[in-house]
C-alpha cells in the first residue's frame, strides 16, 4: 500500500538530490510529475506508482552528472530507487517492482514492464519535446554555454521524440517537437 508518507518522502528524497547536485532542474522534475499524474488519469493507471517512478527517475543523474558519468544515470538511479523502497515494509512485491521499472525504463525500451513505466518513460520526455519543458529547463537549468546547452537540446528533443510511445503524447507533441527543432537550428546556422 502506498501511503502519502511514502510519496510525501519520495519527494523530499529527490529534492534534496537536486538541491546537493543541481541537477535535474526542480522545474524539470514538477514537469515530469504534473505530466505523468495527467496521463495516468486519463490512461486510468495507478497514480501512485506513477509519481513515485517520475519523482525518482533521475535521482541518481546529479551524482553521476558530478562524476562525468552520466551512462550511470539509470543504474544509479535504480540502486537509489532501490535502497530507498526498501525501507517500507508496507509496499508489495510488485508495487516496488513496478517503481523501479518505471525507474529503470523511462528513457524507453521495446515493451514496457507496465502501463506505468510507459507512462513515466513519455512523461519524461515532456522535458525536451514541449515548448514548456525546453524553455523551463533552458530558464531553471544547470548554468551552461548558450552554444552547448542549444546543442544538447536538439539532441535531447531527438532522443525524447524518439523514446515516445503513447499515441496521445506523439499527438500532443509533434508539431511542438518539429518547432523546437527549426527554432533552436536556427540558433546553430
Amino acid at each position: 500500500m502506498i501511503s502519502k508518507t511514502i510519496l510525501q518522502q519520495a519527494n523530499q528524497f529527490a529534492l534534496s538530490e537536486i538541491e546537493k547536485y543541481q541537477v535535474p532542474s526542480k522545474f524539470h522534475l514538477e514537469l515530469a510529475n504534473n505530466k505523468g499524474q495527467i496521463l495516468s488519469q486519463k490512461l486510468k493507471a495507478n497514480e501512485s506508482i506513477v509519481y513515485l517512478g517520475t519523482t525518482l527517475m533521475d535521482c541518481g543523474l546529479g551524482e553521476v552528472f558530478s562524476k562525468g558519468n552520466l551512462k550511470e544515470h539509470i543504474n544509479t538511479g535504480v540502486t537509489k530507487t532501490k535502497n530507498f523502497l526498501d525501507s517500507f515494509s508496507e509496499l508489495s512485491r510488485r508495487e516496488k517492482e513496478n517503481i523501479l521499472a518505471c525507474v529503470s525504463e523511462h528513457h524507453g525500451v521495446p515493451k514496457f514492464f507496465s502501463l506505468e513505466s510507459e507512462i513515466c518513460c513519455n512523461s519524461d520526455c515532456y522535458r525536451f519535446v514541449s515548448v514548456e519543458g525546453v524553455l523551463g529547463g533552458i530558464i531553471n537549468g544547470r548554468k551552461m554555454e548558450l552554444e552547448n546547452m542549444v546543442k544538447l537540446y536538439l539532441q535531447k528533443a531527438d532522443e525524447k521524440w524518439n523514446a515516445l510511445s503513447l499515441d496521445i503524447c506523439r499527438k500532443e507533441l509533434r508539431t511542438q517537437y518539429k518547432s523546437i527543432k527549426e527554432f533552436l537550428t536556427f540558433f546553430i546556422k
